[in-house]
């Protein structure tokens, strides 16, 4: 995929579920032990949902998967991941139908900066605290090998899965970019080294595109050359002085497509319709408005779904294809 600079190039439309519910979609803990996705009982709801979204000209659903790993994993005593649960599949089966009924390509994202923030223990169930599987060896190879491994390798193929987001927003727990703190960060080099290394993974296993989901253009250093094929950065008004929404893209020097990964839908100082303009017209191939379900300051997607619709009238032809991502 290419993207031409101008307001009247090619331009694909998605959103961020981004969960249903946060950390707990995908995979069994002890306050869902019959899993997630698949053993809800308002599927019906979500169908219409999806249904209302591939009707708004949304093609893609970003979807986030193991988020902070409080379900879909099981664990050794010491932390080392053992591989997905026992409902992770079912539970994945159940999100691709939902979105194949609908039109939607699903790009998953695989971890969220969560995983890495100090561990909480909630009703018995570890929140967090799951760094050292990034930043140590041996739980960094069971990772990759014994989860990532086995969910690439069975959906690798899938027509429904439109990519893979190794990591939301990794800046943020990466000690000299979105933090300071070390006691609670991995040295960058660490963090691109593992990132580098699912890349390599996911293009082994999986026939998707791969991307991560940066938290500003800013710091797409982090995972230049690492063997994207797509760039995702993020932009929300708190970070436009460091990388500003109307800046080329071309300006980045990048030698794959750069999506729009998130872009707020509720207290920006610019409304839906000059976002996606001043995106489209620097150069970005798409975005995928934040959010859907999530209930923080930035979603609002009841209130934007009218103005979706009347930007996408005004911005003419040519804005989605089934196959924008690949």
């Amino acid at each position: 995929m290419t993207s031409r600079n101008g307001a009247g190039h090619a331009f694909g439309l998605g959103a961020n579920l981004p969960w249903v519910t946060y950390g707990c979609d995908f995979g069994a803990n002890l306050w869902r032990p019959r899993g997630g996705l698949a053993a809800r009982s308002d599927l019906a709801r979500l169908a219409d949902l999806f249904g209302e979204l591939s009707a708004h000209g949304l093609r893609l659903l970003r979807w986030f998967l193991f988020c902070d790993g409080r379900a879909g994993i099981r664990f050794a005593t010491d932390g080392t991941p053992l591989g997905p649960d026992d409902c992770v599949a079912a539970d994945l089966d159940a999100a691709l139908r939902l979105a194949d009924r609908a039109g939607l390509g699903i790009v998953f994202t695989l971890l969220d900066f969560h995983w890495c923030k100090p561990a909480r223990i909630v009703d018995d169930v570890q929140l967090g605290g799951r760094r050292a599987a990034i930043g140590e060896a041996r739980p960094r190879g069971a990772l990759l090998d014994r989860v990532f491994g086995p969910v690439l390798r069975r959906y690798g193929t899938e027509p429904a899965v439109a990519g893979w987001d190794l990591f939301n927003e990794p800046e943020w727990v990466t000690l000299g970019l979105g933090t300071v703190q070390p006691a609670t960060a991995l040295d960058a080099g660490v963090m691109r080294a593992f990132l580098a290394d699912a890349a390599a993974l996911a293009h082994a296993e999986a026939r998707q595109p791969v991307t991560v989901g940066s938290a500003s253009a800013v710091w797409l250093g982090l995972v230049r050359g690492i063997g994207l094929d797509v760039y995702s950065p993020h932009w929300y008004d708190a970070l436009d002085a460091r990388w500003p929404l109307n800046a080329p893209v071309a300006a980045l020097g990048l030698d794959r497509p750069v999506w729009l990964g998130e872009f707020p839908t509720r207290g920006s100082a610019r409304d839906l319709a000059t976002l996606l303009t001043q995106a489209r017209a620097s150069g970005y191939a798409g975005a995928l408005l934040w959010s859907v379900l999530a209930t923080d300051t930035a979603s609002d997607f009841a209130g934007a779904a009218p103005k979706l619709a009347a930007w996408r009238s005004e911005a003419g032809p040519g804005l989605v294809s089934p196959s924008v991502f690949s």
